[in-house]
């Protein structure tokens, strides 16, 4: 349940930490029935009266298209559309040269898109953080702040805090622990579920992210995982999220999700699902000597698995708890 408050002090804190002004124009294809496009799409543009050029589906061309002719500050994606504009062959620094924010967001951006995209157009990409339940921003990285991996500082009136999940402690800077934030922007609760929205808090009225992750000395913030998506292989705790960026870092992959696999002897293997490049061919013995060459031996994928097209929520997030089912039926016709 997100108050009109929450929305109202989550545009607030966007506008001053992006520093929008009703002189900037935004560019965006998210959806507007998602929290994310909902809020930098609609309500902040209608609420300080800037210019918002909104288009109903992402057709790469179209993009660079909207770019040359409105010369938007901001752009606002997924990593996959990312990805998509790089492949055009006939767009170039030039075109882009308007953008000061190239926002990602609603999953995490793969480090090879994320150079790519800067040496070929000039633009670093700034990589945001947010949830449903946080209205939805928390931490964006700024071009003139910016550091590698990180989703940036938190927006103002934000606190934020990392915390040990088995001991309820507060962690100093540089340790993992589970991503937690008390704010104006945080939701009042689930509807009509009392126990889920009181497990959802603590007992300071932190919210629970249930994301892992790492805040260094500066205040900027680096995400490393997900508690709930954390498997545990021997003993030894692998973040799904590690294994898919040395996934994505071959030119055959597009994209890739990895899950756990039940095992009697080990706890769980990690199993990845892969979607290929257009024209690519798959290889797993290849995928699986290019993961070795980044990876200890229990993060590599057990099974390699090729899908036309990895499941995705309407933002373009991929959603790994879909592809549990499909180990399942493996499990079930064994």
């Amino acid at each position: 349940m997100l108050t009109h408050g929450n929305l109202q002090a989550n545009v607030q804190q966007a506008v001053e930490h992006a520093r929008f002004t009703k002189d900037s124009t935004l560019l965006g294809v998210l959806p507007q029935f998602h929290s994310f496009g909902l809020t930098v799409l609609t309500i902040l543009p209608l609420t300080i009266g800037n210019r918002a050029i909104y288009t109903a589906r992402f057709v790469p061309q179209q993009i660079v298209k909207l770019v040359r002719k409105h010369k938007p500050h901001a752009f606002i994606g997924i990593p996959s559309m990312y990805g998509a504009l790089l492949k055009l062959k006939n767009a170039g620094p030039g075109d882009f040269r308007s953008l000061r924010y190239a926002v990602s967001g609603a999953e995490p951006l793969p480090d090879d898109i994320a150079q790519r995209f800067n040496e070929r157009f000039e633009v670093r990409i700034s990589e945001g953080y947010g949830l449903t339940e946080t209205s939805p921003v928390t931490n964006m990285c700024q071009p003139w702040d910016y550091k590698r991996h990180s989703v940036g500082p938190c927006v103002p009136r934000l606190d934020c805090r990392i915390v040990d999940p088995e001991t309820e402690k507060k962690l100093e800077a540089g340790c993992e622990g589970e991503i937690r934030f008390r704010g104006p922007n945080i939701m009042k609760g689930y509807f009509k579920l009392e126990d889920e929205t009181a497990q959802a808090f603590d007992e300071a009225g932190f919210f629970r992210t249930g994301d892992i992750g790492r805040m260094d000395k500066d205040g900027h913030l680096f995400i490393t995982g997900r508690l709930k998506e954390m498997l545990i292989v021997g003993g030894e705790n692998v973040f799904p999220r590690e294994i898919e960026e040395v996934l994505n870092s071959h030119p055959s992959i597009h994209a890739s999700a990895v899950i756990g696999r039940s095992c009697s002897i080990r706890g769980e293997l990690p199993v990845a699902f892969v979607e290929l490049e257009e024209g690519a061919s798959f290889d797993e013995g290849a995928l699986k000597s290019h993961c070795k060459q980044s990876l200890a031996g229990y993060k590599i994928p057990r099974e390699i698995r090729v899908l036309d097209e990895l499941p995705r929520n309407p933002t373009g997030k991929i959603m790994r708890r879909a592809l549990g089912p499909l180990i399942e039926a493996d499990s079930m016709n064994a």
